[in-house]
C-alpha cells in the first residue's frame, strides 16, 4: 500500500516535470503566461494520453480538482459578462400619444337635413343620408381623439319635432351650439346644381368672421380625397350666421354630379371625406 502511494507521487513529480520543463525562463515570464502555458500542455498531453486510466486520474486531480480551481483555468463558463451569442433582448416601450389638441374640446356636428327634408336628391343618392353617414364617422374619430361631441342629429329625422318651419329647424342646430358653448360648429353638406358637369368640394365661414378653420378643413379634405378644390367663401346662412363660436358649413360634393354621386354613395370615400374634415379640424386648433 505505502508503495503503492510513493509511486504515484513519483509519478506525479515527473509529470508536473515534464510539463513545466518546456516553459521558458530566459524572460521573466507573467503568472498568466505560466498558466496558459501549463493549459496548453496540459490540453495536449491529456490528449495523447487519454488511454491511461492513472494518468486520467492525474490530470483530473492536478488540474481539475488543484489548478484549476485556483488559476480559473478550464473553466467554460463566464458569470464576468454576458455571452455574446445570446445578448439580452430589451422590450421597446409604446411610444406614448401625446396629442391633446383635441381633448376635452366641444365639437358641434350638425348632419344637414334629415327627417321629411331630405336635400338634394339626384343619381339615387339623398344628401341627407350622405350627410349622417360622414358625420358620424367623424364624431367617432373626434370622440377618440378625446372630443366632446354633440350631434344635432344621430339618425333620419328632422331636429326640431316633425313638421316644424325651417327657420325653427335651423335655430334648433344654432342653440344646441350656443347652449353648449362649443369650441367650433361643423355643418356638413352635399350640393347640387342644374350644370350636371360641376364637381368639387367647398367650404363656407361666417361673412366678416374669420376664415381659418373652413380653410383648415378644405384644404385637408382635398388632399385626403383628391376632389376638386372650389376653395372657401363667406356665406350668411343660418347655421353660419348665428352661431357664437368659429363656424363652417362644408359641402362635400355634387350630388347632381354622375361621378361624385357614387363616390357619395361610397362607404370608402366616405371615410375619407371624414378623415380629411377631422384632420383639417386638428390643424386648425393646432394653428389657432
Amino acid at each position: 500500500m505505502r508503495k503503492n502511494k510513493w509511486l504515484s507521487y513519483i509519478i506525479l513529480c515527473l509529470l508536473l516535470i515534464n510539463i513545466i520543463a518546456p516553459i521558458p525562463v530566459t524572460h521573466a515570464a507573467s503568472l498568466d503566461t505560466m498558466v496558459n502555458t501549463l493549459a496548453a500542455n496540459t490540453l495536449e498531453t491529456s490528449t495523447a494520453q487519454t488511454g491511461n486510466g492513472l494518468f486520467q486520474q492525474l490530470f483530473d486531480l492536478v488540474f481539475n480538482k488543484i489548478l484549476g480551481p485556483v488559476f480559473n483555468i478550464f473553466s467554460g463558463n463566464s458569470t464576468s459578462s454576458p455571452s455574446t451569442n445570446n445578448p439580452v433582448t430589451v422590450k421597446p416601450i409604446p411610444p406614448t400619444n401625446n396629442n391633446t389638441t383635441l381633448k376635452n374640446r366641444v365639437i358641434v356636428v350638425d348632419p344637414g337635413h334629415g327627417g321629411s327634408n331630405p336635400g338634394a336628391v339626384a343619381n339615387n343618392t339623398r344628401e341627407s343620408d350622405n350627410n349622417l353617414a360622414v358625420a358620424l364617422k367623424l364624431r367617432d374619430k373626434l370622440v377618440q381623439a378625446g372630443a366632446k361631441v354633440l350631434m344635432t342629429r344621430n339618425s333620419d329625422q328632422t331636429v326640431a319635432p316633425e313638421g316644424s318651419s325651417l327657420s325653427k329647424e335651423l335655430e334648433d342646430r344654432v342653440t344646441l351650439a350656443n347652449s353648449n358653448q362649443a369650441d367650433i360648429f361643423i355643418s356638413i353638406h352635399s350640393n347640387s346644381n342644374s350644370d350636371a358637369n360641376i364637381q368639387g368640394a367647398m367650404t363656407f365661414y361666417p361673412t366678416g368672421k374669420s376664415s381659418a378653420l373652413a380653410s383648415a378643413v378644405e384644404k385637408a379634405m382635398i388632399i385626403q380625397t383628391g376632389a376638386i378644390d372650389k376653395g372657401t367663401s363667406p356665406a350668411t346662412f343660418h347655421v353660419l350666421r348665428n352661431t357664437s363660436m368659429p363656424s363652417t358649413l362644408v359641402e362635400m360634393g355634387f350630388v347632381s354630379n354622375k361621378e361624385e354621386a357614387a363616390q357619395l354613395n361610397s362607404d370608402s370615400y366616405r371615410n375619407k371625406l371624414a378623415q380629411g374634415i377631422f384632420t383639417g379640424i386638428v390643424n386648425y386648433f393646432n394653428n389657432n
